[in-house]
């Protein structure tokens, strides 16, 4: 295992931080993944599915059970990090069982109290499980603060979503899958040895993850009331697929393969064949099958499909299908203290659509806090340095709201009182608060 600091992640966080942004990605670095040098920073590469990700003939029927762990080992982690994956069972629904990878960290010189957490959850990088996160060389990438959650004494539990079977899809923008994956990941996370965990979890989301954030927050009272969440933060979530699939053609062309194929997996009203336009249906099944990143073959595969479509992917007229889409919106209450994060300059979620949301949402009486960005994307939202300081200072409230005694012990309590007064704000449940940065 090797460590780099932030700034070394930064240039590749922008490579990784939403692939539906970009038309035609830069080939990356593939398959054989060399072991670095000693105190060497490994190349951007994704790494085969091994037999850590198969899970045992008979399942524990009870959600949130871990399998097993292991140490990372030759991978890149950020600077006072260590970290290990977990294999744990979950859910997509009330009938359907599932397995599911996540990524932990910790600090490498852990508080002396049980560790707050922070639960990711990752923006799109393909269907299939050898596209996620806990096979790339940098499993952390994307998720901002890492050197402050480290200097906080805070954890991190990082679920690469939730799959069924071995080569199936995990359940894309199916907001209740998504969110029992996350909820899950912490509850195995705390069966771990040697890692002591608080039963205070903060919820950080950025574009998938920014839905899959929200939906969290929906589903935790009812799915995982054992699971405490001390406030949701929702970075450029996509909030009406439909319209945004409809406004933006190349977006469609590379998520709306992904859509097909998961909801025709999950909702047995969806058939992948009525969903997708006939002329569509051979590019769009390769496209879903394809990582949006890495390897970079694939990418570049990726790229070339797209380009061939003359006409879009989704059927205008599929009603199971719109009627799916509709029931993903994150449109119900939210319990937890909610933070939604945007940037004016996003072309990938409209800023306008992302106003619309919190405006209904503040509408029908959810207590939330909107930050809006005016100089940054999609893309540079995630980037290091970008939210790091608010983002952190906002948790730290939240998490010193839930337990202030036990949280006031430590260093985590002196950065906490430095920067909450400044950026902390009006309580999230005082109302709508809106802020421009």
């Amino acid at each position: 295992m090797t460590v780099a600091s932030p700034r070394r992640f930064a240039h590749a966080v922008l490579l990784v931080a939403f692939v539906a942004g970009v038309s035609h990605p830069a080939p990356l670095r593939a398959e054989p993944v060399p072991k670095p040098a000693q105190g060497a920073v490994l190349p951007l590469a994704a790494r085969a599915v091994d037999a850590f990700y198969d899970p045992p003939r008979k399942l524990p029927r009870k959600p949130g059970t871990l399998l097993r762990s292991a140490p990372l080992k030759d991978v890149t982690l950020p600077a006072g990090m260590r970290g290990w994956r977990i294999l744990y069972t979950t859910s997509i629904d009330d009938r359907t069982p599932a397995t599911a990878v996540a990524t932990v960290f910790a600090p490498s010189r852990p508080p002396k109290g049980r560790m707050p957490v922070i639960a990711w959850q990752h923006g799109t990088t393909g269907l299939l499980q050898k596209c996620m996160p806990s096979l790339m060389t940098h499993p952390a990438l994307g998720i901002p603060a890492l050197d402050r959650i480290a200097r906080a004494g805070w954890a991190i539990v990082a679920t690469d979503y939730p799959f069924a079977e071995k080569d199936g899809p995990h359940p894309y923008l199916i907001g209740e899958g998504e969110a029992r994956a996350a909820l899950d990941a912490v509850r195995a996370a705390r069966q771990m040895r040697g890692v002591r965990l608080d039963a205070r979890t903060a919820v950080w989301g950025h574009s998938q993850g920014g839905h899959a954030a929200l939906w969290t927050g929906i589903v935790a009272p009812r799915y995982a009331p054992d699971v405490r969440l001390a406030g949701v933060a929702a970075i450029a979530p996509p909030t009406d697929i439909a319209r945004l699939l409809t406004t933006n053609a190349s977006l469609e062309k590379r998520l709306g393969p992904y859509i097909a194929q998961a909801y025709a997996r999950f909702y047995s009203d969806v058939a992948f064949e009525r969903a997708v336009r006939p002329q569509s249906l051979s590019a769009t099944r390769e496209i879903a099958n394809l990582c949006g990143f890495l390897p970079g073959a694939e990418a570049q595969r990726t790229a070339a499909l797209m380009a061939s479509l003359k006409d879009s992917v989704l059927a205008a007229n599929d009603a199971p299908l719109a009627a799916r889409l509709a029931q993903n919106a994150p449109d119900r209450r939210i319990a937890a203290p909610l933070l939604v994060v945007q940037g004016a300059a996003d072309t990938v979620v409209p800023p306008a659509m992302t106003d619309a949301y919190v405006e209904a949402r503040c509408a029908a009486g959810q207590p939330l806090e909107y930050w809006r960005f005016s100089a940054l994307d999609h893309g540079t939202i995630a980037q290091p340095g970008s939210l790091d300081e608010p983002l952190v200072a906002w948790t730290a409230a939240r998490f010193a709201a839930g337990t202030a005694a036990r949280f006031a012990a430590g260093t985590a309590a002196s950065f906490a009182a430095g920067t909450a007064a400044r950026f902390a704000g009006a309580p999230a449940q005082s109302g709508c608060v809106r802020k421009i940065f």
